[in-house]
């Protein structure tokens, strides 16, 4: 996913599928609660679950 401002592309994963053979969209925030900010919010859930794999290797 690539966000800039009120625009994203986004590359939904599909199952059995590789990369070059899924879709990718280009999403503009048009209003409340669309297709743009149900991504965003995806993103920002999966994105704040992360973990630093640096801090992990140092402990390791």
């Amino acid at each position: 996913m690539f966000r800039f401002d009120d625009e994203m592309i986004v590359t939904p994963i599909l199952a059995r599928q590789v990369g070059h053979d899924s879709p990718m969209m280009h999403l503009r925030r048009r209003q409340a609660d669309g297709m743009f900010d149900r991504f965003s919010a995806h993103v920002e859930e999966l994105w704040s679950r992360g973990t630093d794999i640096r801090e992990n290797n140092a402990q390791a």
